[in-house]
């Protein structure tokens, strides 16, 4: 493919690169009702709307895919040089058509939040400013960088705000009794350990995969130490939504079903300890994906079933 081709052609082949859409779109789809279904549990709550519910995973869908465009502009000079085969590298797509989309994106973003409420727009215009100051990295990118732990946590709080925006859509967060209030926290909490746990598990990597302008988790704390905080996260992350299905004395089966593929994660994670391949890395990668997705999904219809 070159810059002759149409917009269309490249922009659809540059999601299949950076942003693939079958893999994001049920990502979003799932944390946000995740986050959408989590108020039947709660005293009291708004009906649950079809059209809200797919309007929200649109918003939560094109604010995933601001943060990837903006991260573009933010590490282009040094994709440069890390990863001249990728298309925005080769000019395949420019810089300034990706701005041409997020202008889009922003535009789609603020008309469904001004048509589902004033509370859901001010929260989105605080998703908006958080994007911003992730592509600034907080205005102090040296401190950061050589902190990956804290790095991870500053730009992974933005998964409790876009969550407050669906819970915002089934209930007065202003008014809610302090019970729900603590529901809350431990939910927003959880869910974003369990992002976290995805994040940590896609850059554990082999030897062979690292190189000298990489992130990677794997290269910064070692393979041992990378794998035992991760499987902490992973671990409390299943707990607090376990805790979750017996407080509100949902099926065990749920626990039973969250506990199997923590479980596959685990094993996959001391397979790679044992034996550091690329091929065991990307199977790190892979179950690490997938138990956090399962805690998406095995909880909304959970949640959804109350």
């Amino acid at each position: 493919m070159n810059s002759n081709e149409s917009f269309l052609k490249r922009f659809f082949a540059y999601t299949k690169e950076r942003f693939p859409i079958p893999a994001t779109l049920p990502f979003a789809t799932a944390i946000f009702c995740l986050a959408y279904f989590f108020p039947n549990s709660f005293t009291t709550q708004n009906a649950i709307n079809l059209f809200d519910l797919v309007s929200g995973c649109v918003v939560f869908f094109l604010v995933l895919f601001q943060i990837r465009i903006l991260d573009e502009h933010k590490d282009y000079e040094k994709d440069l040089i890390a990863h001249p085969e990728r298309m925005l590298s080769k000019g395949i797509i420019t810089l300034a058509e990706l701005r041409k989309v997020l202008y889009v994106i922003i535009v789609i973003q603020v008309g469904i939040s001004i048509y589902i409420g004033l509370s859901q727009l001010i929260i989105w215009i605080v998703i908006f400013c958080y994007t911003l100051l992730m592509f600034k990295e907080f205005f102090v990118p040296e401190f950061l960088n050589k902190r990956i732990g804290l790095y991870l946590i500053s730009h992974q709080i933005i998964i409790p705000i876009q969550l407050l925006f669906s819970i915002s859509m089934r209930t007065n967060i202003s008014i809610i009794n302090s019970s729900d209030a603590i529901y809350i926290i431990i939910f927003l909490f959880g869910s974003m350990m369990a992002t976290i746990c995805f994040e940590i598990g896609r850059k554990t990597w082999s030897a062979d995969r690292e190189h000298d302008l990489a992130d990677s988790y794997s290269k910064i704390w070692g393979i041992k130490q990378t794998i035992i905080i991760n499987q902490f996260i992973a671990l409390l992350a299943g707990l607090l939504f376990i805790y979750f299905y017996y407080t509100f004395g949902i099926s065990i089966i749920y626990s039973v079903i969250l506990g199997f593929f923590y479980l596959l994660f685990l094993i996959s994670e001391i397979v790679f300890i044992i034996n550091p391949t690329n091929k065991n890395s990307k199977i790190i990668e892979t179950c690490g994906a997938v138990y956090s997705l399962v805690i998406f999904i095995n909880s909304a219809i959970a949640f959804y079933n109350l």
